[in-house]
């Protein structure tokens, strides 16, 4: 084993895990500020966390990790110094990948700065807001509100309900489930709505029965919607 692999090796600690037990389901909250978010959903009651932190000791010292859970509510997050203290500014965090295990019936608070977001499978409401990095929520049956800044969005649920999406620069894809109903309000300063461009103002389109609303606004991105269905 070569010395450059050493130093790769001695710099990546082994993955930090945690198993908590819940009704079947919680709220889980994940926030990063560097690396990556995972969250899959799973049979059953347990959440269980998987943290992977790049960086030598000192450095790991000063972002530490929190899991800790209160009755129905789960909270997993890298610290910006003391995690009982809330710090306005984070110089270097090392770069973080939680790999979360959910129950399928959880619902799901998710937050970034520079870590892209990936959800797949989880059946209640959605919270996902992201500064900088891309968005991809799979499988999912309950409401959704998601915020970008710098990323795109990618949304192909298993089931459509309401869904609010905001982003600056990001262009959007949504996928609607087969026979889905959707009224898309779309929202622009300069972006398009399936190749159409939408300049200081709104459009609307309607999938199927438009059930449920789907509203999309963006500064300079683009709204994609796939839909095997009717649109008026």
């Amino acid at each position: 084993m070569n010395l450059a692999l050493l130093l790769i090796l001695a710099a990546t600690p082994a993955p930090q895990s945690w198993k908590l037990e819940t009704d079947g389901t919680p709220k889980v909250s994940v926030s990063n500020i560097n690396g990556s978010i995972r969250v899959d959903a799973v049979d059953g009651k347990t959440v269980s966390v998987e943290a992977t932190q790049k960086g030598g000791e000192a450095e790991r010292a000063q972002f530490p990790l929190e899991v800790k859970q209160d009755g129905d509510e789960v909270t997993v997050r890298l610290c910006c110094g003391s995690c009982a203290k809330k710090m306005s500014t984070c110089n270097n965090p090392p770069e973080t990948h939680f790999v979360v295990k959910v129950p399928r019936d959880s619902s799901l608070e998710v937050s970034s700065v520079g870590a892209p977001v990936k959800v797949s499978g989880v059946a209640g409401e959605q919270e996902v807001s992201v500064v900088n990095g891309d968005v991809s929520v799979k499988g999912s049956r309950g409401k959704l509100e998601v915020t970008s800044v710098n990323g795109n969005v990618e949304l192909v649920p298993e089931a459509l309900s309401d869904t609010e999406v905001s982003t600056v620069s990001g262009n959007v894809k949504l996928k609607l489930p087969r026979g889905a109903g959707a009224n898309v309000d779309f929202s622009a300063v300069g972006g398009s709505f399936n190749g159409r461009g939408v300049s200081l103002g709104s459009t609307e389109q309607q999938y199927g029965n438009g059930e449920h609303d789907v509203d999309v606004s963006t500064v300079s991105g683009a709204l994609d919607v796939q839909s095997d269905g009717d649109s008026k």
